[in-house]
Parts: structure tokens; sequence; C-alpha cells
């Protein structure tokens, strides 16, 4: 009967190591998030850059020259900023494109995602956006009934100043400069803090209008976290998302916790 207890110890505890050494070796998948400006324009952001011409020749050349940087990451999937339900609509264009019969819109999503997955030799690029309404309005009549209306006009000023920002960096500076500024950790934290700043002090201890606007971008972001990790695969080593800037905070905090992935610098890449 020792032997056996003996025998049995000795196989559970194999069975234990052998499930922690697995869970120890499993490589995580490196993950690039690229928060980027909305390159058409009117977009559906209530503060967006003015309109810039990246069809011109000029700026058809900087993206070449992102994209060629980005393909040497060898990403096994591009996401992009498109609902899941419009996956089908999206892979049909995309694969015009791949043929040589489809000419890119205006869009980042095409104008970088679908530029960068031809030169990776994708088969598909995922889209992993989910869109929720905003109560804009419930959140306004509140600040409005609460004399709070000053918070929105301060909301305004720090909105419009980092606009305003961005789009002199955009003028005299390349996309890839752009993006390298507007990924530095304190430019993502100067955006989400017109959220968590401004906002979330609508409707305090009433009926907390503006915590509730602000967690139903919450809820976006979380759902767009929940496409991503459903659509990576044991084979995938290396994933580049590309999306507005104002996602990235929070994508880049729920990834940051989830142990599968490793989060990679813009800075790291793009030099």
């Amino acid at each position: 009967m020792n032997f056996i207890k003996t025998i049995s110890t000795f196989l559970i505890a194999l069975l234990i190591t052998t499930i922690t050494f697995g869970q120890e070796s499993k490589p995580k998948i490196k993950i690039l998030l690229i928060g980027t400006i909305h390159f058409e324009n009117p977009h559906t952001d209530t503060f967006e850059l003015k309109a810039d011409d990246f069809l011109n020749a000029k700026r058809q050349s900087e993206l070449e020259d992102l994209t060629n940087v980005l393909s040497q990451t060898k990403a096994t999937k591009v996401m992009i900023e498109k609902p899941s339900d419009n996956q089908r609509s999206i892979d049909s264009l995309y694969r015009l494109y791949l043929s040589g019969n489809y000419k890119l819109t205006v869009s980042e999503r095409e104008q970088i995602g679908f530029r960068l997955g031809k030169k990776l030799k994708l088969n598909q690029i995922n889209c992993v956006d989910k869109f929720y309404a905003m109560h804009d309005s419930l959140m306004a009549a509140t600040a409005k009934g609460n004399d709070q209306l000053y918070l929105l006009k301060d909301l305004g000023v720090h909105a419009n100043a980092l606009i305003n920002d961005y789009d002199t960096k955009l003028k005299k500076g390349t996309i890839t400069e752009v993006l390298k500024y507007i990924n530095k950790p304190e430019e993502l934290k100067r955006n989400l803090s017109i959220y968590l700043k401004y906002l979330t002090q609508i409707g305090a201890g009433k009926n907390f209008a503006g915590a509730e606007y602000v967690s139903e971008w919450y809820l976006r972001n979380l759902a767009i976290y929940s496409n991503i990790i459903n659509q990576v695969g044991p084979s995938d080593k290396y994933v580049v998302l590309i999306f507005g800037q104002g996602h990235i905070p929070i994508l880049k905090h729920l990834l940051q916790n989830n142990d599968d992935f490793e989060i990679v610098e813009v800075n790291s890449v793009l030099k």
C-alpha cells in the first residue's frame, strides 16, 4: 500500500510540475498598440484634427516608409478599428486590394492596416471594434442642471489644446513622427485625462451621469479587448493593432494585466 501511495504521490507531483512548466514556458504574444489620428474628416469624434491630404505623394511616401518599418515585425495579425460584424465586407475589400482591384480610401484602417497586411502577406485584416452609444445629451443636461458647465468648458480647452498640438505636429512632421509623439506615455495619459479628470465629476453624488458616460467608453474598450484576445490563435507570435489614440491607454492597461501578452512600445519600433 505504501508503494502504491508513493507512486501516486510521484505521479501527482509530476503532473503538477508538467503543468507548471508548460505555463512558464508558454511564449507571450507580443502586441504593438499604435494609437493613430483619424485620416478621414469629418469623423465621429467630438474633437478631431483638421483635414490633411493623406493621398498626396508626400504622405503616400511616408505611409510606405511607415509600413515598411512595421512589416519588419513579421506580425501574424493586423487588427483595425472596424466592428467585428463588418469582417466579411472588410475581407472582400482586402481581397480586392490584394488582387490590385481596389484603391485604398483615405482611412488609416486601409492606408496603414491594408497596406501593412499586404506587406506581411496576411490573408485577412482582423476587425475588433465594437460600438456603444454614449449618452452625450444626458451628461450635458446634468452638467447644466448642476451648475457644472464649467467642467465641459475646461474639458474643451484641454481637448482643443491637445488637438491643436497634434495638428501642428502633423503640419511640420511626417506621419511616423506624429505617431511616435502621440504614443508617448504622457500623451496617452493626456488623452485619457479628458475622461477621468473632467467628465467623471458631472452629477457625482446624484445621478453620476458623467461616471456612467465614462463607463460607456470603458465598456467599448473592454469589448474591443475581448475581441482582441478572442481572435489570437496558438500560432500568433506578434500582433499589430491600429486604433484611434484615445483607445490605447485603456487597451494597454487591460493587455498589460493579461500575462498572455507582452506590450511592445511604439518608440521601440519606430526609431
